[in-house]
Parts: C-alpha cells; structure tokens; sequence
C-alpha cells in the first residue's frame, strides 16, 4: 500500500514511516511536511490512504480534506479530543488518532483502513502502442524477465516494461509472491509438489526465500 504521511513535526513523521515499516505489510510511505506540498503529491501520485495532521500552519487538515477526493481513506492525526464527534462529518476519514501516537492503537487504525479499501477488479498495461485490460481474477501468475513483466492468463500473456515493486501494489490479497521472478495467484493453485506449483500447464518455482509465507497463505486460503 502507498501511503502518504502529513505533518509539520518530523518527529511525528519519523515515528508514522517507523510504524509503517514495523508493520512489515508493504507500505510505501512518503512524507510531507506542509499542507500545500501535501496536495501537491496528491495531484501527482496515487495513495491507498492518508495520515493526516489536523493542525498544519499553512492550511488545515480540515481544507485539505475539502480538497481531496472524497473516496480517498484518510486517518486524521490531532491533539483535539472532542476532533471524533466531528470526524462523522467527513467522508474521507476512517479513523482519527490522537497524539501521543500509540503503536497498537496505530495498527488498529490500518486494519480499518483495510477493511474499508474498495476491491480491485483489473487495471491497465501498456502494451505496444495501446493499453491491455487486465482482469485481475484472470491472471494466472506474473513472471519477471529483466526490466518486463509477463502476465500470463489462460488464453493470453501480455508483456510490459514494469518491476516486481511496480505491479504488487495493484494486485490483491490473493496473489503471493514465490520466487524473485513470479508472483501466483493463489487461486489458481492446483497442486504443490517438490518441483514446484502447478499452475495449468505451468510449474511455477518455490524458493526458500518464500515457502514460508506462500504455505501460510495457501492454508489460509483452504
């Protein structure tokens, strides 16, 4: 998940990127020390959610927020404790932490934020000179090859210039990574043995690296 940190404080900005990174889920975090640079990447990039400091000087949390799309998630970061009444106000936010930010009580604000994420279906590749919809419950499994990416599904691949760190951000939670180069979807799994994952007429590598947390998620799954 990309995520983007705002707050004036670098000190509560280097604790938010620590507790991302401790949670080991993936985040992608980017940091904004201003209520105008914040909109800025915004307007430039895509973020799964928001940590939002309600008090920034230059323009508040609450502006921001008027701003912003209204399906983009938002926890709201204050020193205000009568903020929750008024957090039902705002579409936008999904939970709202008070500081002192509290480890555990941040990782229950992600969990909200996962629960209320909107379910991908598919997503677009540039292939060629034209863009390829991709359903993502088609996919088979992804291959890395150099600088491309082959998405193989059952009745065609589609290769493009992307990376591994690129494209998991667009995949759901049913897709595992199993070696350097492939990802599976782990629906799509029809048999586990010593040489491999049988995938159709596939045999997908299991390495070391990954057995651990593919064998957990297949038992999650079953």
């Amino acid at each position: 998940m990309r995520c983007l940190i705002v707050d004036d404080d670098p000190l509560v900005c280097d604790l938010l990127e620590h507790f991302c990174s401790k949670l080991n889920m993936g985040i992608e975090a980017t940091i904004a020390t201003s209520g105008f640079e914040s909109i800025n990447l915004i307007n430039q990039s895509n973020f799964d959610f928001i940590l939002l400091d309600y008090d920034l000087p230059d323009i508040t949390g609450k502006e921001i927020l008027s701003i912003i799309k209204e399906d983009t998630s938002v926890i709201m970061i204050t020193s205000n404790k009568d903020f929750g009444h008024e957090s039902y106000n705002y579409n936008q936010i999904v939970d709202f932490l008070l500081k002192p930010i509290e480890y555990l009580r941040f990782c229950k604000s992600i969990e909200k934020i996962k629960k209320s994420a909107r379910p991908k279906d598919h997503f677009f590749l540039k292939d060629g000179t034209g863009l390829t919809k991709v359903l993502i419950n088609d996919l088979l499994y992804i291959k890395s090859a150099g600088n491309y990416l082959e998405f193989v599904m059952p009745n065609k691949k589609v290769m493009t210039i992307m990376t591994v760190k690129d494209v998991l951000p667009k995949l759901t939670s049913s897709f595992q990574r199993t070696h350097r180069s492939y990802i599976v979807n782990m629906n799509k799994v029809e048999k586990v043995t010593t040489n491999g994952i049988n995938i159709r007429n596939s045999i997908i590598p299991l390495s070391k690296t990954f057995e651990t947390s593919f064998m957990l998620k297949l038992n999650l799954l079953n």
